[in-house]
């Protein structure tokens, strides 16, 4: 699945170094607002593996971000697997979020979205990480049936899409609740910001090098999405988990 190679990361690892820091989101909600750092985030989607090396290769560098964990992704499945991965990750010194993706969940296997949330989180946390943050996964089922996986929440929704309280694919009805009923302080997503820059399905959402030379800029923040699954084959070496 990687797309990005070891050219890649080299000039993603040149754009990070002249930040005056790369923060987790939970810093940027906490008040880190220079315009000289980087905002970083993590949505680790299919595999959990290259997130582990992720988080390696930015500790080496004095990095901080926030993996968001997928409660539907097969990794999930293999506890071993996912609670050996989450300790190196915050041994690394990164923060735990939630990758939430419960209303195509409950289209796919009936449940209240809101349970299936709640029900994921908690498990979550039983593995001793505070879990502040949220940010909706971008599941296929989105795009079929108009909605994003944050409407569980009342400070996320899309009227583009239709009222926050309406039925979804004939089968799931949502009923938002604030965030802070699930525990959440916030949605990354929903942090302000300046400049965005994510490499959803494996390219940049605009051209490196024109945000590469335009950092920093007074006007604003810049946060970024990187997705571990698209750059395992670029890093330098891989990390066993399942030893």
């Amino acid at each position: 699945m990687s797309r990005f190679t070891r050219h890649d990361l080299d000039g993603l690892d040149a754009l990070l170094t002249r930040a005056t820091a790369v923060v987790s989101m939970q810093e940027i909600h906490d008040g880190a607002a220079d315009y000289r750092i980087i905002g970083m985030r993590h949505d680790v989607d299919n595999a959990i593996e290259p997130a582990v090396a992720m988080a390696a290769w930015e500790a080496e560098r004095g990095y901080r971000s926030t993996y968001f964990i997928l409660h539907t992704a097969p990794y999930w499945r293999d506890k071993r697997l996912l609670t050996r991965s989450l300790e190196m990750i915050a041994d690394c010194g990164h923060e735990i979020g939630f990758h939430v993706n419960a209303i195509a969940r409950a289209i796919e296997h009936g449940g209240d979205p809101l349970n299936i949330a709640q029900d994921a989180v908690d498990e979550l946390r039983s593995y001793g990480y505070p879990v502040r943050g949220v940010v909706a996964h971008g599941d296929p089922l989105c795009s079929e049936h108009r909605f994003v996986n944050d409407e569980i929440f009342i400070e996320s929704a899309r009227p583009g899409y239709g009222v926050p309280d309406r039925v979804i694919a004939d089968r799931v009805r949502l009923e938002p609740v604030p965030r802070a009923d699930l525990g959440f302080d916030y949605d990354s997503v929903w942090l302000p910001r300046t400049f965005y820059l994510s490499d959803s399905g494996g390219g940049w959402s605009r051209p490196f090098d024109d945000v590469d030379a335009e950092f920093p800029d007074p006007d604003g923040q810049l946060h970024m999405l990187v997705h571990p699954d698209w750059w395992g084959a670029a890093l330098a070496a891989e990390v066993e988990v399942a030893a």
